[in-house]
C-alpha cells in the first residue's frame, strides 16, 4: 500500500519581489522567481531533505509548504495543518529556561477554544512532563533543562526546538538549514537526533540543508535537490540510490 502524503504541491510557482542593486540612482524592483512548476508530495513517515545552493529558494519552498508563504501559481494541499519548526536562527526567548521554551505553546493555547479540534492546552499536564522527560532524556538536553538559552550551545538550543516539536506532538517538522552555525560532531549529534525523531518516534521531518548527499543519506529517507529552478530526486534510501 502506498504511503499517505501529507502535504502535496501541484505546478507551484515560487516568485517574489526583491530591490534592486543600491548604486543605482532609481533602483527598481524586480520579480525573481527561483522555482517553477513543481509538483511533489511530501509522504507520511519520511524524512526528507530538500538541498540546493544559495539562493536557489529552498527556505522558499520550505515556507510554501509548511504555509508560511503563499505561491505565485499551483497549489498546495495538506492532510496535516500542525507543523513544528527547527531553524538555524535562535529563537528561544532568553527570559525563560529552556523547560519554560519547551512548554511555551501549551501555556498559550491552554485558554483557547479549539472548536473540537485537538488542542494543545487541552493536553493532560502529567502526560505533557512526562514527554517532556522522555524526550530530553533521549535527546541529551536534561542537564540544561532550567537554564537559560544564552548559556547553551547553539546545538543544545536546536534539540530543544526538537523536543518542543516531539513534545506537542506534530505532524510535520520543518528544519531550515539547522545545522549551520554547528561544527562537524553538532551536525552528527543534530542529524542524528532528527533520525532517530523519524525512525523511532514515526514523525515527518523536512530538512533544508546544505549538507552534501553523501552525508544525508546517512540519516534522511529522500533527498531532492534544487536546480535551474526545478526540483529532481537525487536519491531514495527506500529504493536503489539514484543519485
Amino acid at each position: 500500500m502506498s504511503p499517505r502524503w501529507l502535504i502535496k504541491l501541484e505546478d507551484v510557482t515560487i516568485s517574489y519581489k526583491v530591490n534592486g542593486q543600491q548604486q543605482f540612482p532609481f533602483k527598481r524592483q524586480r520579480i525573481f522567481t527561483p522555482l517553477k512548476g513543481i509538483n511533489f508530495e511530501v509522504f507520511e513517515g519520511e524524512f526528507l531533505s530538500i538541498s540546493g545552493p544559495n539562493g536557489s529558494g529552498k527556505t522558499s519552498l520550505l515556507n510554501v509548504m509548511s504555509g508560511v508563504l503563499q505561491p505565485f501559481k499551483g497549489k498546495v494541499t495538506w492532510q496535516a495543518d500542525n507543523f513544528g519548526f527547527v531553524s538555524q536562527e535562535q529563537v528561544l526567548l532568553p527570559e525563560l529556561s529552556i523547560r519554560e521554551n519547551i512548554l511555551l505553546p501549551f501555556f498559550l493555547l491552554k485558554e483557547q477554544d479549539d472548536q473540537g479540534n485537538r488542542s494543545f492546552g487541552q493536553m493532560d499536564p502529567e502526560i505533557l512532563e512526562r514527554k517532556l522527560e522522555e524526550y530530553v532524556k533521549r535527546f541529551k538536553i536534561e542537564d540544561v533543562l532550567e537554564k537559560g538559552p544564552t548559556t547553551c550551545s547553539i546545538g543544545q538550543q536546536q534539540r530543544a526546538l526538537l523536543v518542543r516539536a516531539l513534545t506537542l506532538d506534530k505532524d510535520i517538522i520543518f528544519a531550515d538549514e539547522p545545522e549551520q552555525n554547528l561544527d562537524s560532531d553538532g551536525r552528527v549529534e543534530l542529524f542524528q537526533s532528527f533520525k532517530e525523531a523519524n525512525k523511532d518516534l514515526k514523525k515527518t521531518i523536512v530538512l533544508v540543508t546544505q549538507e552534501h548527499p553523501d552525508v544525508l543519506k546517512n540519516y534522511v529517507t529522500r533527498g531532492i535537490k534544487i536546480k535551474d529552478e526545478t526540483i529532481s530526486e537525487i536519491f531514495n534510501n527506500n529504493d536503489d540510490a539514484i543519485y
